[in-house]
């Protein structure tokens, strides 16, 4: 029996050394990839365990191109020095309770107000390490503070663009801030975490359906959401779980956002491995950056904000998104995304896109709710920033469905408060591509600049605002 054992063990170790050799043939490790490499069906190798298997296909039969683009070769940052030095301040601090709420050590209650991460120090070996995690995650996003901004929604086939929706979305964050503008946030008796409206502008026959959802600091109270649909001409509460489903029949959904905005509390997070992966960035902020301008005192920046005295406008070229729009001219300037096959590569194909090597925990989530539509969300969180890549969505029985991936940026000094702001040259789209349907929901790339740390009131997101801005 021994003998035996031995024998299988030596031949594990020789397939192992086998598939180490035959990778080692095809593609060098990617610390030995000079940057500016494209990834393509000539040499996916490369991309061989550094992102899901499902993407990975699309490099391997030529559907996906993009380059690999190194961080010190473009001499770019990625990680927010102001948000790390917060987040020091944090160490021991919090912990999570038995519902998966962040509380103080001293207390066992949700503080008021966290600045930064909650959990500066992750330990592989720390039971609770996927949902320090996940928590770290939002309060990266809550840094950002609230912003408001208008974009399409596109259904995209293997062949082109199939169907679009344009958007006017607002998300309010009550936590998390930079000092600056967390005291300009009012008063909190709802003790609310965040609220977002999202209402569908064209064309007609959908013109006027608004979403709204709040989200509360309790982990045991339930998300409040509301529908208002003009054809009934009434706002209903919906089921929280619905979060899942997708937005008008598209692969993206509530729970998706701008990343993973399902309530912590309604899963179960486990940390799985972590390593690296070819992170998916706005290719041209890093290659030449892009403006970003202080908005005016007293400007109105739309019609549903007030004037503000302070915010940022982060000002992205236009792209254009139909075929017959897009001329000769845009594509010499790499403004236009061809929603169609053009040379080999799949009309969804994120060609705004560069690849950076950058570290990750894999973190998986499973959701309480056993009706829930996916019953298990991979994800890779980057170690430096925060950030999420390649989000892989599963039914009930494991079989990967969707992945869901939104670009990350590099960040720019800029004078005055926040002293650093995320920049975008026009990759600014976000993914959702359905394996088994073979197609895509692309988002994202807004119409107008998006704006950031700007006074967004509270009544916006009250429900008989829902009405109004559904006429």
């Amino acid at each position: 029996m021994q003998e035996v054992s031995c024998r299988r063990a030596l031949r594990v170790t020789i397939l192992g050394l086998a598939l180490a050799i035959a990778r080692s043939a095809h593609a060098a490790p990617i610390d030995e990839v000079p940057s500016g490499t494209v990834l393509s069906k000539d040499n996916w190798e490369i991309g061989r365990g550094l992102m899901p298997d499902e993407i990975l296909e699309f490099y391997k039969k030529g559907e996906y191109a993009n380059p690999i683009i190194k961080l010190e070769a473009v001499n770019k940052s990625v990680v927010d020095p102001n948000l790390k030095a917060a987040s020091e301040k944090n160490r021991g601090k919090f912990d999570i309770d038995d519902k998966g709420t962040v509380v103080e050590k001293a207390t066992g209650n949700r503080p008021a107000i966290i600045t930064g991460w909650p959990f500066p120090d992750i330990e592989a070996n720390d039971p609770k390490a996927g949902s320090k995690l996940i928590w770290n995650w939002f309060y990266t996003l809550f840094w950002e503070g609230g912003f408001h901004t208008q974009s399409p929604v596109n259904w995209v086939s293997r062949d082109g663009l199939l169907r679009r929706i344009a958007t006017d979305v607002t998300f309010k964050y009550y936590d998390g801030q930079p000092p600056f503008f967390q005291q300009r946030i009012a008063d909190n008796p709802l003790n609310i975490l965040s609220r977002t409206i999202g209402a569908v502008k064209e064309p007609a026959d959908v013109n006027g359906i608004v979403n709204l959802n709040w989200r509360y600091r309790e982990g045991d109270k339930q998300d409040q959401a509301w529908t208002y649909v003009p054809a009934l001409r009434r706002v209903r509460p919906i089921n929280p779980a619905n979060r899942s489903d997708g937005l008008l029949g598209s692969d993206i959904s509530l729970d998706d956002g701008p990343y993973f905005d399902g309530k912590p509390e309604d899963f179960t997070f486990k940390l799985i491995g972590e390593g690296t992966v070819l992170a998916h960035y706005d290719k041209p902020a890093l290659e030449s950056g892009s403006p970003v301008a202080k908005i005016k005192p007293g400007t109105a920046v739309s019609d549903l904000i007030d004037s503000t005295e302070v915010g940022w406008q982060l000002v992205t070229p236009e792209y254009q998104l139909i075929p017959s729009e897009c001329s000769s001219t845009l594509k010499d300037a790499g403004k236009c995304v061809p929603w169609t096959k053009g040379e080999g590569l799949v009309a969804w194909a994120p060609i705004q896109w560069a690849l950076v090597p950058r570290p990750v925990w894999i973190v998986e989530a499973v959701p309480k709710n056993p009706y829930y539509l996916f019953g298990k969300q991979v994800m890779y969180l980057d170690k430096e920033t925060g950030r999420g890549y390649w989000k892989n969505k599963f039914d009930w029985k494991g079989n990967a469905l969707v992945n869901y991936a939104l670009p990350a940026f590099a960040v720019t000094k800029v004078d005055g408060e926040p002293g650093y702001l995320r920049t975008g040259g026009g990759g600014n789209a976000g993914y959702s591509v359905n394996y088994k349907l073979d197609r895509a929901t692309v988002t994202g790339m807004p119409v107008n600049p998006t704006e950031y740390y700007i006074d967004i009131p509270d009544a916006i997101f009250e429900t008989d605002r829902v009405v109004r801005s559904g006429r």
